[in-house]
């Protein structure tokens, strides 16, 4: 979404940290930017990450029309407060102006879900509007329970039968998301934009089951995939995305076809009528002929995973295959191994599909579907569709764990035979690794090392009224500033709105 037109720029690595001097180029063009060049209004609502070491980098100053949110990688729930390094400070921006006296108090997940209803509510139909709502919702927190819920009692007796706690928090959390999705769809259809709207639910990684390393565990389920967060196994990078719109010609529809998230932005640009100067040469690839039914194949073939040359990880996927590299040295190897079913390790609870149909983005939806009268059914016939359990499910029933040896060489996967990754098949395809190495070779060679620069104390908030700021603005002699960028983090659900 947020797309470079470079492929491996040292943008590979982890996540910027609030007292690194970071920020995506400024001489980059990113969706925002390129939608308002066709009239979009465009909304900034939650998580930036994309830099504010100076002001040029903020969001206000790369295509957002406002921004209410905040700049690093997580804040707490309850005050948007985040540390960096061994300081502590507010992260609460409206626009450019500090907002901690808007949040502190209130559960910021309401918080955000009442800026972006506003925001629907106030917006003047006669012009298009690109709502970007990047949530805090499930991202955990460092210091334990890692979660934060609205009211911990009450979370506690509607979860009851979850016995782990963060569990319990993680339900409580993922409700609240569940609400704030109801309440932005309604408002959408209250103030008739739904009716030509694409609305885009997705995350961008695997949940964190555990983290002993850096302490941001929220206890999700990759379940029945292999890895966690920062892993390259398919729990680590196989995103669960959803798209509504009445303008796709096919609706219910499961798609295991390959979906990069830098697909978004071309294809964004196509649905709202754009085009994108093919000199440019983006990573990217439109995919909205594919969503609309005009093309029955994705015209995506081959996802980079990452190439990161510190660590000695490498991933790629082509077609059904998928050759990874681990390292069995790197402190966060742990990620990479197969952690079970922690989400039903407690009583046998069913479905409720109830609860979904009773939902209020069912109850608004619903109206825009013709087998209203067959929806329960037609749900459990989409979760079906979904559930690649069935491919694992000999295997877990056995009791055959995965091999939790770290590859200290490649391991080659038939991702549609074993998306759980149990069974490496290097030494029965010898010409498909070689094909695929040849083309991490090629990426490689298009690749630059990991940007990396030093922390930076004058970061501190303290120096500037308790607030993370764009701190080289005010320094007299700053320390270089990289032009590096980690991109979006967990969650980033999207409505572009089209005047018909």
């Amino acid at each position: 979404m947020f797309q470079v037109n470079r492929r491996i720029s040292g943008l590979q690595g982890d996540p910027s940290s609030p007292i690194e001097p970071v920020g995506l180029p400024i001489d980059e063009k990113i969706l925002p930017q390129y939608l308002k060049d066709l009239g979009y209004q465009t909304h900034l609502v939650g998580k930036w990450h994309l830099g504010f070491c100076r002001k040029e980098f903020t969001p206000t100053k790369r295509g957002f029309d406002t921004h209410f949110g905040y700049y690093n990688g997580w804040v707490r729930y309850n005050d948007s407060v985040t540390t960096g390094g061994n300081f502590i400070g507010f992260d609460a921006r409206r626009n450019l102006q500090p907002a901690a006296e808007e949040v502190s108090g209130k559960y910021l997940t309401e918080v955000y879900t009442d800026e972006a209803v506003n925001i629907i509510k106030n917006h003047d139909r006669r012009q298009p509007l690109f709502l970007d709502f990047s949530h805090v919702a499930v991202h955990a927190i460092k210091t334990y329970p890692h979660l934060q819920v609205a009211d911990e009692e009450e979370n506690d007796r509607k979860f009851s039968y979850i016995s782990d706690k963060i569990r319990r928090l993680y339900a409580g959390v993922l409700d609240s998301l569940d609400q704030s999705v109801g309440k932005v769809i309604a408002a959408l259809d209250e103030n008739k934009l739904l009716e030509n709207s694409i609305i885009i639910f997705m995350s961008d990684n695997g949940g964190p089951t555990i983290d002993p390393l850096y302490k941001f565990l929220n206890s999700a389920s990759n379940w029945p995939l292999r890895g966690l967060k920062s892993s390259f196994f398919d729990g680590g990078v196989r995103g669960a995305a959803a798209i509504w719109s009445p303008l796709l010609k096919y609706r219910h529809v499961v798609s295991n076809e390959l979906f990069h998230i830098s697909d978004w932005l071309p294809t964004l640009i196509a649905a709202a009528g754009g085009k994108i100067d093919e000199s440019l040469d983006l990573d990217g690839v439109d995919q909205w002929s594919y969503l609309t039914g005009q093309q029955p194949k994705s015209g995506r073939h081959e996802v980079l995973v990452n190439i990161d040359h510190e660590r000695g990880l490498y991933g790629i996927i082509s077609k059904k295959w998928k050759l990874i590299h681990c390292n069995a040295t790197y402190n966060i190897s742990f990620a990479d191994h197969y952690y079970g079913i922690p989400a039903r390790n407690d009583s046998e609870i069913s479905y409720n599909m109830d609860v979904v149909l009773q939902s209020a983005a069912s109850a608004v939806l619903t109206k825009y579907s013709s087998r209203v009268k067959n929806s329960g059914q037609l749900f459990d016939q989409i979760r079906q569709k979904a559930n690649i359990e069935g491919s694992c499910k000999e295997r877990i029933n056995a009791g055959l764990a995965p091999p939790v040896e770290q590859c200290k060489d490649y391991l080659l996967f038939n991702l549609e035979r074993d998306p759980c990754e149990f069974q490496n098949i290097k030494a029965r395809a010898p010409s498909i690794v070689k094909y695929m190495k040849r083309r991490l070779d090629y990426f490689e060679s298009q690749c630059i090392p990991i940007q990396t620069f030093p922390n930076d104390p004058n970061a501190n908030p303290d120096r500037f009224g308790g607030y993370w700021t764009w701190w080289l603005d005010f320094s007299e002699n700053p320390n270089g500033v990289a032009v590096i960028s980690s991109g979006l983090t967990i969650l980033v659900a999207m409505v572009l709105y089209k005047v018909r």
